[in-house]
């Protein structure tokens, strides 16, 4: 069976790890981290993300450590513009508030237990492609491989090495991340949302178990402009305090109880390629298709593209991997394409200085109103639409 070398051991890597080795290949995940701690902040796990950690069989174990998050609401002002909940699309759908290192942690001792070799603080940094296989260079030395998974995320310097066109462009704005503990938040399962215009939003997402105290957290974060990173670092807690008081009180007060919290910059990128393969070396993850976070589509995008990877390549030992990777390339073009131009109309919606909140909030707000409407809106973020007019949900029950 071929040997897979995969470079980076994040969400999309150890979910591709799982997959192939299963199928019996043999599979190397190289990652320059030497000890994965339990950094970042909470992510909202989608029904296609689910689905797939269903085929993992990691599911119930996510859960577990995952609040259920029911609806989104967002406020402009006083009014609800923003009203969204799963239950509208399907009975048992609904979306999982995890943090980040509980996801990883559950895919990493997977991967393990099917005797994935990891190689903690060894990163792959360059690669060759001979005729019938390629020599990858990593911290500790070379191997040869019969194909390379690039899943290292966002900056991916390995990406561009590729003869593929692709961009790279970071985004203007970004987000203050903090995680807190709170035993009675008044919203458990709800994502909730605070506007001011598109230049200000203010969030507070279910986390289920924080993995540094075992106790119930939620994740808050603040948009910003990259301008004003250095300006509200200098200001420390107190002026990120002074600043979300305005907005929401009650997180203010929480936030200001929590002297000790540890606030965290995210930035982000959008990275479009014309394919996601060349030869024998297939880009999957953020490192093929990073985009806004407003979708929060990203685990659950990289935990797709492991899954049809894995589908791909199923075969026997002599599978013609040029072929495999070109199919997956086309199979994961409609998908993609439809989330990256979404995340590019709705980001300047969220994160602008533009005054086109309006323009958000009515559309909306009238949207709660037009079932076949709301159902597009619901089905996009569910991770269920491939194209514009796709009206169908593309995930199997879960």
């Amino acid at each position: 069976m071929p040997h897979f070398v995969i470079a980076g051991a994040g969400i999309g890597g150890l979910a591709a790890a799982i997959f192939l080795v299963r199928q019996g290949h043999q599979v190397t995940v190289f990652e320059h981290v030497a000890d994965p701690t339990p950094v970042g902040a909470g992510l909202l796990l989608q029904p296609s993300g689910q689905e797939m950690l269903f085929e993992l069989g990691l599911l119930d174990s996510v859960r577990r450590l995952a609040a259920v998050v029911h609806s989104l609401e967002g406020y402009s002002g006083r009014r609800k513009t923003l009203d969204l909940h799963y239950h509208s699309v399907h009975p048992d759908w609904s979306g999982l508030g995890v943090h980040r290192a509980q996801l990883h942690r559950t895919l990493l001792f997977a991967a393990r237990e099917l005797g994935v070799s990891i190689k903690l603080g060894n990163g792959i940094d360059d690669f060759k492609q001979c005729s019938t296989h390629l020599i990858v260079s990593h911290q500790q030395g070379e191997c040869n491989a019969d194909a390379l998974i690039i899943a290292n995320g966002t900056r991916s310097k390995l990406r561009e090495n590729l003869n593929v066109k692709q961009s790279y462009r970071p985004y203007p704005w970004g987000a203050y991340w903090a995680v807190l503990d709170h035993d009675s938040w008044p919203f458990p399962h709800q994502l909730m949302q605070r506007y001011r215009g598109s230049r200000v939003m203010l969030g507070v997402l279910p986390t289920g178990v924080n993995p540094n105290t075992g106790k119930t957290c939620y994740s808050l974060f603040w948009s910003l402009h990259r301008s004003l990173f250095s300006i509200r670092q200098n200001e420390g807690l107190a002026g990120l305090v002074e600043q979300i008081r305005p907005i929401w009180p009650e997180v203010a007060d929480w936030l200001s109880q929590a002297p000790k919290t540890e606030i965290a910059i995210a930035e982000y990128a959008d990275v479009r390629m014309s394919s996601y393969h060349q030869d024998r070396v297939l880009v999957i993850g953020d490192a093929a298709h990073s985009m806004s976070p407003q979708l929060g589509q990203g685990a659950n995008m990289a935990l797709i593209d492991a899954k049809i990877l894995a589908e791909c390549v199923a075969g026997n030992a002599s599978i013609n991997l040029h072929s495999a990777f070109a199919r997956y390339s086309e199979r994961r073009r409609k998908h993609i394409a439809y989330y990256q131009m979404a995340s590019r109309i709705m980001t300047p919606l969220y994160q602008s200085y533009f005054p086109y909140a309006w323009i958000r909030d009515a559309g909306t707000m009238l949207g709660r109103h037009l079932p076949p409407i709301y159902r597009q809106y619901m089905l996009t973020l569910c991770g269920a639409k491939q194209g514009v007019w796709d009206l169908k949900a593309h995930i199997d029950a879960l």
